[in-house]
């Protein structure tokens, strides 16, 4: 009966219509609204150095580093976190905690960490301590080992950061340390730390989180009631460095100007045999031309042979040339250049004698 009275009513038949049609509507739009929330889910930005680790049922999927917007299917299907790759991350030791690089926030536990374990006092090779301050510059290798691979990377990374400069540290002597080896200790902690790191996730099968990009030395420092005379220990340090670059600076110039005094002396040679073999040469000219001159002729080159032997001989003094045959020959007196110079040496006269091929003879008399 009631239902033929709604049949016959079409006010009420209206109203149930409209009612129907705005909790449809309403369902509708909140069905939406849910799958559009849910869906928004999966929109994510990757900004700059930054790199997205997208999770499918729990598992790897993928690892997205391109920027911009991007979108994969919403939880629980899909997940995904952001890791900055590309900033330089700072740990630390021996002094109040620094952040990291500006612009990205520090992570809580890895600060927490770095103030509870803050030991600045290490133990060299020689039993002394030496009160050390440094500081670690990483990056994160791997995105997904960073994110999953550990249960807490920031606290592993701290302590084997520590365990590593008191390995190194350890095995110096205090003096090489304060004075000498600085460098030397942090580049053998570069390796050894990313050498461990390394060995860390490659047990369970992922590639190694970190980078390490540097560790820096602080300060280094003896206990205050030693420091005085260990600072006197780096001051005779330096001033030994000192003096040995002296000495490498000096040796150096020494052992330029010998090589320079050696290739002046090589080419003073050089030029020297050169010479020598020029003259020999033109000595070996003027004998063969002597030579054929003297087939043509023997005696007049015999002749002038003598002479000019003569003349190397007896160089600056006066010569005469005579016949053999003479015998009463007067000698020259020659006179002085000045009237008031007494002669001191009656001069004398010797004739030189000597047979020729054809009979001739010549002679040369000199007067002292």
């Amino acid at each position: 009966m009631a239902k033929n009275v709604e049949e016959l009513d079409p006010d009420a038949k209206a109203s149930r219509s409209v009612t129907r049609t705005i909790f449809t509507t309403v369902v509708f739009l909140a069905s939406i609204a849910v799958l559009g929330g849910w869906a928004s889910q999966g929109f994510y930005v990757i900004s700059p150095g930054e790199s997205a680790v997208i999770l499918r049922f729990g598992g790897l999927d993928r690892i997205e580093v391109v920027e911009g917007f991007h979108l994969h299917f919403p939880p629980p299907i899909e997940y995904h976190k952001i890791v900055n790759t590309s900033g330089i991350r700072s740990l630390s030791f021996g002094t109040p905690s620094s952040i990291s690089t500006p612009g990205v926030p520090a992570d809580a536990d890895e600060t927490e960490i770095s103030r509870e374990l803050r030991r600045d006092a290490i133990q060299t090779a020689d039993n002394n301590i030496v009160n050390v301050a440094y500081e670690l510059q990483y990056k994160v290798a791997d995105a997904y080992s960073f994110a999953f691979g550990m249960e807490d990377p920031a606290a592993i990374l701290h302590d084997a950061t520590e365990a590593v400069l008191r390995d190194v540290i350890g095995k110096s002597t205090i003096d090489a340390v304060l004075s000498q080896d600085r460098r030397k200790v942090e580049r053998e902690a570069e390796q050894l730390l990313q050498s461990m790191l390394d060995s860390y996730f490659k047990d369970v099968g992922l590639n190694s989180a970190f980078r390490v990009d540097k560790i820096n030395l602080l300060k280094l420092q003896p206990p205050p009631l030693v420091r005085e005379a260990f600072a006197d220990v780096v001051s005779a340090g330096q001033e030994e460095k000192r003096s040995l670059s002296t000495a490498a600076g000096d040796a150096k110039e020494i052992l330029e100007n010998a090589r320079a005094e050696a290739a002046e002396l090589r080419e003073a040679a050089m030029a020297y045999k050169q010479a020598r073999i020029i003259e020999a040469r033109g000595q070996a000219v003027r004998f063969t031309a002597l030579q054929a001159q003297y087939a043509a002729a023997p005696e007049v080159t015999r002749r002038r042979l003598y002479l000019e032997t003569m003349e190397e001989v007896l160089p600056g003094m006066q010569k005469m040339i005579v016949e053999s045959e003479a015998i009463n020959m007067l000698p020259m007196i020659p006179m002085p250049s000045s009237a008031a110079t007494p002669i001191r040496q009656k001069p004398t006269f010797k004739p030189i004698q000597r047979s020729g091929g054809d009979g001739a003879t010549a002679g040369s008399g000199a007067t002292q």
